[in-house]
């Protein structure tokens, strides 16, 4: 038995790290592709490995589930491009991208945005940082409704991409240069004539 668990993984192993790693995509075509893969690889390793191809059967799943996924996604995505887009109608400007901040929350409040708009919106992007007790003051004051302010605070943080590394060069060593060799001058040869 252990030997065809190990049979199974080698050829689902390496989708699943490059998919997983993919996975901080902001889109849900991006996310429903990722995910849709994985779980396809994982089936169609799994349904593979009985006829005695689990690499062709993760590699069959793979594709079905990446599209299956992405398909998903893909609607999923513009419903969110049409929600932004009625926020933006009403409220007179774009959102920025990423985490919801507190002020596009008050500031969708007080142009009477649908509250499950906003809601939606919150729910879809997640915040920016989680909510401190000065923020749901502010929130309670500038008339925002409870259902907003639970889903605020029930979304998780958006985390955001790690930046890319920078690789700065590491110190550069030199060697010191050889030191100058010795001047020797060459033997002189000469020839004496003459007698004593």
């Amino acid at each position: 038995m252990r030997m065809k668990l190990s049979k199974l993984a080698r050829p689902v192993t390496l989708p699943l790290l490059v998919m997983a790693a993919g996975c901080a995509s902001p889109y849900y075509t991006d996310r429903g592709a990722l995910l849709g893969g994985a779980g396809g690889a994982g089936v169609g390793a799994l349904v593979g490995s009985a006829s005695g191809h689990a690499g062709t059967g993760a590699l069959i799943g793979a594709g079905v589930g990446a599209l299956s996924g992405g398909l998903v996604g893909n609607g999923l995505d513009q419903i969110e491009a049409r929600n932004r887009a009625q926020i933006a109608a009403q409220m007179g400007r774009q959102l920025p991208p990423g985490g919801v901040q507190v002020n596009d929350v008050i500031a969708m409040s007080q142009s009477r945005v649908d509250e499950e708009l906003i809601v939606n919106h919150v729910r879809s992007n997640g915040m920016a940082h989680p909510l401190q007790a000065g923020e749901l003051i502010a929130l309670e004051q500038q008339g925002v409704s409870k259902n907003v302010i639970l889903a605020m605070q029930s979304a998780p943080p958006r985390v955001a991409a790690p930046p890319a590394a920078v690789v700065a060069p590491g110190p550069v060593y030199y060697y010191p240069p050889p030191p100058p060799m010795p001047y020797y001058p060459a033997p002189s040869v000469g020839f004496a004539v003459g007698g004593r």
